[in-house]
């Protein structure tokens, strides 16, 4: 064979795998075409039926990539309405069988795919139970998703009973512990009142519970966090915490306490309860915290000075009083103080 005759067999066959790649390129492009299609097809008859707007009797989506399809868009639509038009849209997709779909995806191997089968079984009353029973997923993620899910939709058990189950505070971590807390606070308040007098639950837990009851505004869980405070007196990292969410309660009944903290010996408490005095609008503490302008740590000071701006006249009236005096540490800090303010 000579040498051109092999270049030429080369190039024969260079091009024949050039020929077969580009006829498999489009053989692949068009099932995908036809794939969309039939997505879109699917997307467009689901949503018709999910929304009651269809003429055509509900049928179940039927091949896999239908099934798949109209779970993911009845999880999208669910996400978009409230109140009746989203239990109308349950309902419908209850006729689809979506739950069943979504049951199906909850036991595959892949947790992402459990995951987002448990945010929306959570949605279906007749899918809760198998939502509680991914309580058990051997994912730590699929876990507190689903105690989320089940948070979300007033199904989840007593916050105690999921502190416990998932290792709150202790084994799990997640930042999402917060919004966890936060949405039991929502449907459940009492159970994640008693978290703060559960003997097993972490700090951790605690502080999420603080937090939560604070943001939710329910005055009548000042006196609770009250409670807490005279519990946890000892601890210098839980205190702080539980004063900040005492000022945003702002309740007149932990204004006892706050006052008390004001002379705590641990100057991150003070600062704590000096900044709660400011942001309950608590005046009778204006004497207190000019006492705390001569604080020995700066960031006490600072507090301070902030929380008797924020009280008003008396508590200028204090700031001026205590720059004019002989104190020269606290009347350097009243003098900034009402500087900054004054230039703001």
């Amino acid at each position: 064979m000579t040498t051109l005759l092999a270049i030429w067999q080369l190039s024969l066959l260079l091009c024949t795998v050039a020929l077969l790649a580009l006829a498999s390129i489009l053989i692949a492009r068009l099932f995908a075409e036809r794939r969309d299609t039939r997505r879109v097809e699917e997307r467009r008859r689901v949503s018709r039926a999910l929304m009651g707007v269809s003429d055509e009797p509900a049928d179940p989506p039927r091949r896999r990539l239908e099934r798949k399809e109209a779970a993911r868009l009845a999880l999208e639509l669910a996400e978009l309405v409230r109140g009746p038009d989203r239990a109308a849209l349950l309902a419908n997709a209850e006729q689809l069988r979506i739950p069943r779909v979504l049951w199906e995806r909850s036991v595959s191997s892949t947790p992402q795919e459990r995951l987002l089968a448990v945010e929306a079984l959570a949605m279906f009353p007749s899918g809760r139970e198998r939502a509680r029973e991914m309580l058990r997923d051997r994912n730590a993620n699929v876990r507190l998703g689903a105690a989320l899910a089940l948070a979300q939709n007033e199904a989840a058990p007593p916050a105690g009973m999921l502190v416990r189950q998932l290792g709150l505070g202790t084994t799990e971590r997640s930042l999402l512990i917060g919004s966890l807390m936060r949405d039991l606070v929502e449907h459940d308040p009492a159970s994640v009142e008693a978290l703060l007098a559960d003997k097993e639950a972490s700090d951790a837990i605690k502080l999420a519970a603080v937090d939560a009851l604070a943001a939710s505004g329910r005055a009548e869980h000042a006196p609770l966090v009250a409670r807490m405070v005279e519990q946890a007196a000892q601890d210098g990292d839980l205190l702080p915490r539980i004063f900040h969410a005492m000022g945003r309660i702002g309740h007149p009944s932990g204004h006892p306490t706050i006052l008390r903290g004001l002379s705590h010996p641990a100057w991150a408490v003070r600062a704590a309860a000096a900044q709660a005095a400011g942001t309950s609008a608590l005046v009778e503490a204006v004497e207190p915290l000019g006492g705390l302008l001569g604080d020995e740590t700066w960031w006490v000071r600072f507090r301070a000075g902030e929380a008797l701006w924020r009280l008003g006249p008396r508590g200028h009236a204090v700031l001026e009083r205590i720059a004019a005096g002989t104190d020269e540490i606290a009347s350097r800090a009243a003098r900034l103080t009402l500087e900054e303010r004054r230039g703001a």
